[in-house]
This record gives structure tokens, C-alpha cells and sequence, in this order.
């Protein structure tokens, strides 16, 4: 049975983020650039100290090429689609 947190914080989905984008071999400014994003929004991002949308979670997930959940802690299989 899953356990699911009540709150998630943005340091933690920064956390998330960080993981999955060294797992893929990539440094901040790679992300950035992928994203549309600086290498210090990114870094910001996580750090924790910008806020997540939802459509930024989307846009991550898709270039980071990993479920919403994986975000939350959740690591399913890090397939695609999403």
C-alpha cells in the first residue's frame, strides 16, 4: 500500500528534479536550455526557492522523460509516455 505525504515541499520536488537530471547525465545549463529555462532559474527551481506550477512540473516530466509522480516520491517505472 502506498503512503502518500500530505505535504510536498518545493525543496523536495527541487530534490526530485536534481536526481533525475543527474541520472540522465545532464548539468543544470543542459536543462535550462531544454526548457527554455537559465541555468540559475533551474537551479532555483532546485534549490527550492522558486515555486513549482503544474505546468512546470508537465514540462520537467517531459524533458526529464519521467511520470508526475516521480516528482512526489513515488518512483514508478520511469518509462514513457507519460
Amino acid at each position: 500500500m502506498s503512503v502518500y505525504h500530505t505535504e510536498i515541499s518545493n525543496s523536495f520536488i527541487g530534490q526530485q528534479v536534481r536526481k533525475r537530471r543527474l541520472l540522465l547525465g545532464w548539468s543544470a545549463s543542459t536543462l535550462g536550455k531544454k526548457s527554455g529555462l537559465s541555468q540559475q532559474q533551474i537551479s532555483r527551481y532546485e534549490r527550492g526557492t522558486q515555486n513549482f506550477t503544474i505546468y512546470r512540473l508537465c514540462i520537467f516530466a517531459n524533458i526529464l522523460e519521467c511520470d508526475l509522480n516521480y516528482f512526489l516520491g513515488h518512483e514508478t517505472d520511469l518509462g514513457y509516455p507519460l
